[in-house]
């Protein structure tokens, strides 16, 4: 059995885990595949500032001002995009290896401005049996607002969707 766990890095999302530890410990030779999107837009390059204060004086006046250095790229945004990947691949092995020792696992990274269409796209791509993620529960007009990335990928994936909530307060 294969399942698919994404995971934002998010305390909710990591609590998803405690169920896949038990559905492993029910099915041995379940194989996990954790992934993390990202969104390509919020990534961006490094910039940094020349040490240094630029002073001017305007002519003919006692007045001098103050220029700061105008920040210069220093890693593009392709740069930041490998860096960022890297990066979020080395967090998911991290947690994979502390939260799933003994559980097969896999680590994948994508960058998608729709994160519910690259889990299912991921889940199929895999052929995953069973997704297993959490969602904050918000109802209402938050829900409206917000949306539900968890909600989108039960309506689009076309297979089982292990739902992991929080305790209500």
């Amino acid at each position: 059995m294969k399942a698919l766990v994404p995971l934002d890095g998010s305390e909710l999302a990591l609590s998803v885990l405690t169920n896949v530890r038990r559905l492993a410990e029910l099915a041995p030779g379940l194989e996990v595949h954790l992934l993390t999107v990202l969104d390509p837009k919020a990534v961006h390059g490094r910039t940094d500032t020349v040490p240094g204060e630029l002073t001017t004086t305007i002519p003919g006046s006692k007045i001098s001002s103050v220029l700061s250095p105008a920040p210069r790229v220093v890693e593009s945004h392709g740069e930041a995009l490998e860096r960022v990947h890297l990066e979020a691949n080395e967090a998911l092995q991290q947690v994979a290896d502390r939260d799933l020792s003994g559980v097969a696992t896999s680590c994948a990274v994508v960058f998608s401005s729709n994160p519910a269409e690259a889990i299912v796209e991921q889940a199929n791509e895999w052929a995953a049996d069973l997704i297993i993620m959490a969602t904050h529960g918000r109802s209402g007009i938050t829900h409206l607002l917000a949306g539900s990335v968890t909600e989108a990928v039960i309506k689009n994936a076309g297979k089982p969707v292990l739902v992991n909530c929080p305790k209500p307060d």
